[in-house]
């Protein structure tokens, strides 16, 4: 069974109203009830005391007792005297003929009556009876009020309820208002406006403002991410194709094929570095997912599978490892390690030291490093120091370090002492 979908406005109005409503009945149960027994017990007091009066009119002859002559009864009243054996000997007033039963002490109501019984110190009972007709007449008058009473209140509760949901969300119609219009214009650097207040839709307001400023610069950096892919793809693109071009211009020997094909290889693999170094750049914005990581054990494969290239550059790689865990990610520690390594083969000293110790990874080397203003230029993406267009890179490898650094709440840390300039990554306590 598909229940209907009301509006919040809606559903806001129907729970406030029916707070009301329920207070009103609970209040008009509550009036009567009191009523009621103030009634009953006023009528019992006056009960109490016309019965005390009466107690006081009685004459016993030869052991009977009556009433004295100058007894004067209320209109509205009966008396009855009883003998002991419940049997009546003396009445004034009128009154309908009740089936009262066997006499006993305190109040009871019979039918329309309500009558009180006394013990009399000479034995036997006297009974006051009252009619409860005016009782009700009251009482019934004060039920057709309340009714009306709790009728008009259903209805204020109703109009009162609407107007407070109404009132509590248009801020709420505000921001949804100016939220769908910024998504459907696409107009991302304009914000929602922020209830007065310091209250919860302050709170609403403040977020979502927060939500849109992330959300522009998400889109910002995408779209300067791929105006900066474009850009540095279009050079390599433009050349290869280019040699392509100039080998099939004409016909050429075996010889000239293949120093064209090398010339090919070699660009191809600097574009297969760029994209693959815009890749990883790319991946780094995605969430993290962390976990335990044995930075050891992960530097040390690293160091292994690069070591050929250290020789190759007649550069030595020297290792100072402690056990150390930490909170990443297993190829991102990875890519961050070489990246590293990479930097100090390409642009460090002849001596390199990959060294780890707990939560920190540093890679050292006894070249005097890129000048110190240039550091923060060297983070952005395809940025790269003066005097070393002559060495190949994409520039991106400290950018993607940078950028895994953030992803790991990471502190990337440059340090140039004697004898030589240090990069190191400082990884965040873990937590139990």
């Amino acid at each position: 069974m598909k229940f209907p979908v009301f509006s919040l406005r809606l559903k806001l109005t129907l729970g406030y109203a029916l707070v009301f409503i329920l207070a009103s009945l609970l209040g008009a149960a509550l009036i009567y009830l009191v009523a009621s027994t103030e009634l009953t017990r006023s009528l019992d007091a006056t009960m109490e005391e016309t019965a005390a009066i009466v107690v006081g009119n009685i004459e016993r002859e030869d052991g009977a007792a009556r009433f004295a002559a100058d007894l004067q009864v209320r209109s509205e009243l009966a008396l009855e005297l009883l003998d002991a054996r419940g049997q009546v000997t003396a009445q004034a007033g009128d009154k309908e003929k009740l089936n009262l039963g066997s006499p006993r002490p305190g109040f009871q109501t019979v039918q329309d009556w309500r009558v009180y019984t006394v013990p009399l110190a000479g034995g036997g009972w006297l009974r006051v009876l009252r009619p409860t007709d005016l009782l009700s007449g009251l009482l019934e008058t004060l039920a057709r009020v309340l009714v009306g009473a709790a009728l008009l209140m259903i209805v204020l509760s109703c109009l009162g309820g609407y107007l407070l949901a109404d009132r509590a969300l248009k801020p709420i119609d505000r921001v949804a208002l100016a939220a769908a219009s910024i998504a459907r214009r696409g107009a991302y650097r304009e914000r929602v406006p922020v209830a007065p207040g310091g209250d919860e839709l302050t709170r609403l307001s403040t977020t979502v403002n927060a939500m849109l400023g992330s959300l522009e610069g998400t889109i910002e950096h995408e779209k300067s991410f791929a105006r900066m892919a474009a850009h540095e793809l279009r050079t390599p693109l433009t050349t290869l194709a280019g040699r392509v071009e100039l080998l099939l211009d004409r016909p050429r020997d075996a010889a000239a094929y293949r120093a064209g094909l090398l010339q090919l290889q070699e660009r191809i693999g600097a574009l297969r570095a760029l994209s693959e170094g815009l890749l990883s750049l790319a991946r780094a914005d995605a969430p993290p997912l962390l976990e335990p990581v044995d930075l050891a054990g992960t530097v040390l494969a690293v160091a292994e599978d690069l070591r050929p290239e250290f020789r190759a550059a007649g550069k030595t790689l020297h290792l100072d490892v402690e056990e150390s865990w930490v909170q990443a990610e297993p190829e991102g520690v990875r890519q961050a390690t070489v990246n590293l390594l990479q930097n100090a083969l390409k642009y460090g000293g002849s001596q390199v030291t990959l060294r780890v110790r707990p939560r920190e990874l540093s890679v050292a080397d006894d070249g005097p490093g890129p000048p110190r203003e240039n550091w923060p230029r060297l983070l952005r993406p395809l940025e790269r120091g003066p005097g070393v267009q002559g060495i190949s890179g994409s520039g991106l490898g400290l950018a993607v370090v940078a950028a895994l650094a953030r992803r790991w709440q990471a502190d990337l840390r440059p340090g140039w002492a004697a004898p030589g300039f240090t990069v190191t990554l400082h990884f965040p306590e873990v937590n139990p």
